[in-house]
């Protein structure tokens, strides 16, 4: 009997020896590779190919990428390096997909993101860096999505408080007044950073006055509600604080004008009833100065807004068509 099983153990043995052998000696040329039926197949072969894939410079002979596969698929450790030898991505696969921590480097050896994947989506905390070590920014992502408040740093270190209107004619940059009108800043750029905004359209367009947007009504099609809705990004003394649907902004107004390019918040006949929705001045308005919070202004992207209101609009200042927006804090 103990024959018998000391003969089953060595054969075992040299089974998982072979197995080892055969995975160690299996490197290979990235290019010698084939993405075929969603699987990375061994060139001479066709097979899934099961090993590690590397990448060398052309110039130097230094490594620059070494890659993990488990039947065809990127499962495990994967590495790239600068020409210079310096590391530049760090990161692990599981099953074609990333998982766990990655780590991108700039050339000189500073860390430039640290992110958290899982089954191939940010999930977790990630943060990026500047090139000279300061840090850019900082947020969270639950499965792919941003969530949650992010914040972001220029190159001195110092707070951004810039937000991009993306749309089909092009982006517009704000600039956000923190300094003179905060609640409704903050409530902006907490709304732009949960994506409050996205799908969204500007549903009225004066020429020679203003065009305004914001409205989560407007993101159905329903153009009845459009103008209707939207409410602040957080508490601010106005509503019912377990109600989020009736927060609203008190009136910041300041001594800024009402000129081209300023970003202004709509509100009702209260002025204290802003809560999501706002506008852009395409002219000079000097009429709603101190009526409405001033609290930005567009820094790029003026061509765009002439593009924006100069549409088809129906009786009610309504454009004829969508013009969706995505609103998120750029730098």
């Amino acid at each position: 009997m103990m024959g018998r099983l000391s003969y089953m153990i060595q054969r075992i043995t040299v089974f998982l020896f072979c197995i080892s052998v055969g995975i160690s000696q299996s490197r290979v040329h990235v290019n010698s590779l084939v993405f075929s039926s969603e699987k990375w197949l061994d060139g001479k072969d066709n097979k899934p190919f099961t090993g590690i894939a590397y990448n060398e410079s052309n110039n130097t002979g230094n490594k620059l990428q070494e890659s993990k596969y488990l039947k065809g698929l990127l499962h495990g450790t994967h590495i790239e390096w600068w020409e210079t030898g310096n590391k530049k991505v760090y990161g692990r696969y599981r099953s074609g997909k990333k998982n766990g921590r990655w780590v991108h480097y700039f050339e000189n050896g500073q860390i430039k993101s640290e992110a958290n994947f899982k089954n191939g989506q940010g999930d977790g905390l990630e943060i990026r860096w500047h090139k000279n070590g300061i840090k850019r920014s900082k947020g969270m992502y639950n499965d792919g999505q941003k969530t949650g408040e992010w914040v972001y740093w220029d190159e001195q270190g110092a707070p951004v408080h810039y937000v991009c209107i993306q749309t089909k004619f092009g982006t517009i940059v704000i600039d956000l007044f923190f300094d003179v009108a905060p609640m409704h800043a903050e409530s902006f750029k907490m709304h732009a950073n949960t994506g409050y905004y996205n799908g969204t359209i500007f549903h009225r367009v004066i020429p020679g006055f203003v065009i305004q947007g914001g409205d989560p009504n407007s993101k159905t099609t329903n153009r009845a509600t459009h103008g209707m809705g939207g409410s602040a990004a957080s508490f601010y003394g106005i509503g019912n604080k377990q109600d989020p649907s009736s927060w609203k902004l008190p009136a910041e107004f300041n001594t800024i004008q009402h000129k081209r390019g300023i970003l202004s918040m709509a509100r009702g006949s209260d002025q204290n009833s802003a809560g999501s929705q706002f506008f852009i001045c395409v002219d000079d308005a000097p009429n709603l100065d101190n009526n409405y919070t001033v609290f930005g202004e567009v820094i790029d992207g003026l061509g765009i807004i002439d593009r924006i209101v100069n549409v088809s609009v129906d009786g009610r200042n309504n454009p004829m068509e969508r013009i969706e927006m995505e609103i998120s804090v750029c730098n």
